[in-house]
């Protein structure tokens, strides 16, 4: 469903009538669920090559609890097209497209490996406040939306490079990652914001946002994601107006169960915070008087 949905937001999109060509690194996705996810998108805007990826090579090494091991797959790009493709872009698939790529793919990379936007995490490792083990670089970008020079990127070697850093440290927080971040220290160009505006916060509706501050690629990088009920995202219903165009919209049963189920997550936080405000209030009590006054 969430690639459909990315996939179906790109198209939708475009300003332009020719045809995408997707190239989906895959980990045994049935014939049956390929089917309804070309079926998701209009007659004749798209075609989609679906490439099997053996993930044996990247068994030993760890991811966050909610990001599948098809993470690695993207160090396999330059094995999977021919010398003749010079440029592609990486997109993840929780993430919304809502202006036309065109000006994103021809940007001048000027010679570097990658574009890409800086991560979040940027500050937090020049300011020295992260504690998580995240390796040092100049810079730290978010490896969601990447734009990559194949050329540049076989020249660097730089799937070698990160290959052998995820040997060195199998348990890197980030993964793939920090292993690119390492691979392409120095290497990569930063691009605009807009280009993969890091939705962190859950409670931040981004169709709100206007001007500079508008984004043209919306990415969901946290586990709340908007098709997530119990996370409670504010671009809930956002998401589904994409999610309604394709093969995977949501029925009236889940409709009902997404409420029952945000229904729940209510109550148990609200059990949870008059909790929380009863061991206050009694503490607060027993420094005032004394726990033996407490009853």
């Amino acid at each position: 469903m969430p690639l459909a949905t990315t996939l179906r937001s790109i198209v939708d999109a475009r300003r332009s009538s020719e045809p995408f060509e997707f190239h989906v690194l895959v980990d045994g996705l049935s014939e049956r669920v390929r089917r309804r996810i070309f079926e998701s998108l209009p007659p004749g805007s798209a075609s989609i090559r679906w490439i099997e990826v053996d993930l044996e090579a990247f068994q030993d090494f760890s991811t966050l609890s909610y990001i599948s091991r098809a993470t690695y797959a993207r160090l396999l790009i330059p094995r999977i097209f021919p010398d003749t493709v010079s440029r592609v872009l990486y997109l993840d698939a929780d993430l919304l497209v809502l202006d036309d790529l065109r000006a994103l793919l021809a940007t001048d990379l000027e010679g570097n490996v990658l574009g890409a936007v800086l991560d979040g995490l940027d500050a937090e490792l020049k300011n020295r406040t992260l504690r998580l083990p995240v390796p040092r670089v100049r810079d730290y970008f978010n490896g969601g939306v990447l734009l990559i020079d194949l050329c540049q990127w076989r020249k660097a070697k730089v799937s070698e490079a990160a290959l052998e850093y995820l040997k060195r440290c199998p348990e890197s927080p980030f993964s793939d990652q920090d292993a690119l971040n390492v691979a392409c220290d120095g290497l990569w160009k930063r691009l605009d914001l807009r280009w993969n505006y890091l939705a962190y916060d859950e409670k931040l509706d981004v169709s709100e946002l206007m001007g500079e501050h508008k984004p043209s690629i919306v990415h969901f990088t946290t586990w709340k994601k908007p098709w997530r009920a119990e996370a409670s995202n504010a671009n809930a219903a956002l998401y589904d107006s994409f999610r309604s165009r394709t093969r995977f919209p949501r029925s009236s049963m889940n409709k009902m169960e997404d409420a029952l189920r945000v229904g729940w997550f209510r109550i148990k936080a609200f059990q949870e915070t008059r909790r929380g405000k009863s061991v206050l209030s009694r503490n607060t009590v027993e420094r005032q008087v004394g726990p033996s006054s407490v009853k």
